[in-house]
């Protein structure tokens, strides 16, 4: 009787470990980007607001927003991003954070 408590303490243990490991790496899988933001409130803001978040150029991140979605419209760092995905492209915001963080950290690959 003992042995099968020892055992089922032992399973017990590491199945525990092994849900808080997960729980580790779900959440390391939420901060892939150096700046916390919803993409649904990143929409409302410029593109210099965006770049001031990630401390970047902003004329940098507007030259690869334009690149990236080959935008054909007269866009300014004053833009807001959703003007830009009404008028030309629905891009989606995480690309947005991809951009800024590759400007951030040139050479780094986001995931």
């Amino acid at each position: 009787m003992k042995k099968i408590l020892l055992l089922m303490s032992i399973i017990l243990v590491v199945a525990v470990a092994g849900c808080t490991s997960d729980h580790e790496h779900e959440h390391d899988d939420d901060h892939d980007h150096s700046v916390e933001i919803e993409g649904s409130d990143m929409r409302s803001l410029t593109v210099q607001e965006v770049a001031d978040l990630w401390e970047i150029d902003s004329r940098v991140l507007l030259s690869r927003i334009i690149v990236e979605f080959d935008l054909k419209g007269s866009y300014t760092v004053d833009t807001v991003l959703e003007d830009i995905r009404q008028a030309e492209y629905k891009f989606s915001p995480a690309i947005i954070k991809d951009i800024a963080e590759d400007i951030k950290h040139p050479g780094i690959q986001n995931e």
